[in-house]
């Protein structure tokens, strides 16, 4: 574990330097807090669409954190040939590739709390008060970007930075749709058709089930049950994509 933390500290070290970064959380942090200046609407209506824009745009730049940090994480290694010495020493591939992750997840987590603080002190000084709910969406929030975190970096292990980038991109998009492809399974009479599209709706990543911005947004409760599957469901997907990313990593040249 010695390892797998240290390698995650020079990880988190050199994400904290990247300017890209810098740059699409300074962006995220300034349009949260421009939010502060919806004063055309009614007030009941000017804090929901706060918190409905906020956790919008934390979603997003979260998303873009997400896969800029971790597509670029071991081809930027093999590039440079970092990566065979450092696996030259009493050091795995697994513990390289989980150092790898850690070291994502702990810079993703430190531009999402930042995010967050900025988005409670807004809503606080603007209504006076604090919705624990919207800790459980930033909670599900959290968990997508491991979700994905996890997807992105085991691609990466067989595929180049730009790849990974787009491809990050793309499954997060397609994540948030593929409730539709159930919906257009139940449509299609051949049993072939369904078949195919209720695998793609099975395989594919559902990040729609960490979304509860609407929910947040209208008041509505959100039960801790839910809140417990959900989670589940993303350690469970989590533990899939690092377990194929260290078999794929595992068969490959360095």
């Amino acid at each position: 574990m010695r390892i797998i933390f240290l390698i995650a500290g020079i990880t988190y070290k050199e994400a904290i330097r990247n300017k890209l970064l810098t740059v699409l959380l300074l962006f995220a942090v300034i349009a949260i807090a421009s939010t502060r200046f919806f004063t055309i609407f009614a007030p009941s209506e000017e804090l929901k669409i706060i918190q409905d824009t906020s956790l919008g745009i934390m979603r997003f730049m979260g998303m873009l954190i997400t896969v800029f940090i971790t597509g670029g994480l071991l081809p930027r290694e093999v590039d440079k040939r970092t990566v065979t010495t450092i696996l030259s020493k009493p050091v795995s591939r697994i513990q390289f590739l989980f150092g790898k992750f850690f070291g994502a997840l702990y810079s993703i987590f430190t531009n999402m709390i930042i995010m967050s603080v900025m988005l409670i002190l807004i809503i606080y000084v603007k209504a006076g008060v604090f919705n624990p709910d919207i800790l459980k969406a930033f909670v599900l929030m959290a968990m997508e970007f491991i979700v994905l975190c996890s997807i992105t970096l085991c691609v990466s292990t067989i595929a180049s930075e730009i790849f990974n980038i787009i491809f990050g991109i793309l499954i997060f998009i397609i994540g948030h749709l593929t409730n539709y492809l159930q919906h257009l399974a139940d449509r299609f009479d051949s049993i072939i058709m369904k078949t195919v599209l209720l695998t793609f709706y099975t395989i594919l990543p559902n990040f729609e089930n960490f979304n509860i911005q609407d929910a947040i947004v209208l008041g509505t409760k959100v039960s801790m049950q839910y809140v417990g599957k959900v989670i589940s469901y993303g350690v469970l997907y989590t533990a899939i994509m690092l377990l194929l990313g260290c078999l794929f990593f595992a068969e490959r040249e360095v």
